[in-house]
């Protein structure tokens, strides 16, 4: 949305009666309405009584109140909505007179004259916070129901005690700095915590061997990431992203991983992510079939394999983290 035009009311100028001024005043709700620019022209009081903004502020103080992490995407949404005239909703948090933030459910829509011309946005702002603890709620029991599933994977794996938590917390991290939103982030989670789920359908007298795997037994191993997706997917809640990582986490940037065999961009960008983090946490970390190795030579490996196991990309971001 943009700053406020002179008049207070636009809606006089589209020849509105005054009736329908003082319906917008006595709705129980946030209204607004804006020119066919997408400038906002009116709110209704509740707008001011929930912010203590009014017509004096910017855009009726629309930017000042709004989250700052939420401006750009609520920008880039309202400007979809105008340049397509399709109807306009997100959800973004607003700061109230007390300082807090809750969030809303902002719709939109256009308003047509006879002829099918535009003549205004008109809109409501609906309090949705209840809702989204609800939701906040919900994913952190799931997301702590993944977590423990990866912990006992994790032993039974007889991986050193807490790569899960490590794994999951560094590759959050690098997620971060390559400019991964909440979603990216979330689904990136997920995928961490079940990355090695497939595994569940290896033999012990190859997943527990502690020398090397024959060819056969490296094949058998190998299917553990197919039947990870597929496990994952059975939970019904698993976002793609994060199935996809499960899939796709041993793929190699030169062609040759598993279990599709692709390369470069072609590998989702959170596998390719998850890969360097996970490697490098089973290189540091002490394996029946490996001696752990230094942080020096783990920050060695990397390098050398940025363009032909992992994203160099992505490796250099890795190492700029870890001030290698």
């Amino acid at each position: 949305m943009t700053s406020a035009g002179t008049s207070l009311h636009p809606l006089h100028d589209l020849q509105a009666p005054h009736p329908y001024l003082r319906l917008l005043e006595a709705m129980p709700v946030m209204l607004w309405t804006a020119d066919t620019a997408g400038v906002w022209h009116h709110v209704n009081r509740h707008w001011a009584e929930y912010t203590g903004l009014t017509s004096e502020a910017w855009g009726f103080g629309f930017e000042e109140a709004l989250h700052p992490d939420d401006v750009a995407p609520t920008q880039a949404r309202w400007k979809q909505s105008i340049e397509s005239g399709e109807p306009y909703a997100i959800e973004y948090r607003v700061r109230g007179r007390d300082g807090t933030y809750r969030w809303f459910l902002i719709r939109g829509a256009r308003v047509l004259d006879e002829e099918g011309q535009g003549l205004a946005w008109v809109g409501t702002c609906t309090d949705i916070e209840a809702q989204k603890r609800a939701e906040q709620e919900a994913l952190a029991t799931r997301e702590a129901a993944l977590r423990a599933l990866g912990l006992a994977l994790e032993a039974r794996d007889r991986e050193t005690q807490g790569h899960t938590d490590r794994v999951t917390a560094e590759a959050t991290r690098l997620g971060r700095a390559l400019g991964l939103g909440p979603e990216g982030l979330g689904a990136l989670r997920l995928g961490a915590y079940l990355h090695d789920l497939g595994k569940m359908a290896v033999p012990d007298r190859i997943l527990l061997k502690p020398g090397p795997l024959t060819p056969e037994e490296r094949g058998e191993m190998q299917t553990h990431a197919a039947e990870g997706e597929r496990l994952a997917g059975e939970l019904g809640f698993i976002p793609p992203a994060a199935l996809e990582l499960v899939r796709h986490h041993h793929e190699r940037w030169g062609g040759a991983g598993y279990p599709d065999g692709l390369a470069g961009e072609d590998i989702p960008l959170l596998a390719r992510l998850f890969a360097v983090v996970d490697v490098y946490d089973a290189l540091l970390s002490e394996r029946p079939y490996k001696r752990a190795w230094s942080r020096e030579e783990a920050l060695a490996e990397l390098r050398a394999q940025a363009g032909r196991q992992f994203d160099p990309r992505v490796v250099t971001a890795f190492l700029g983290l870890l001030g290698g």
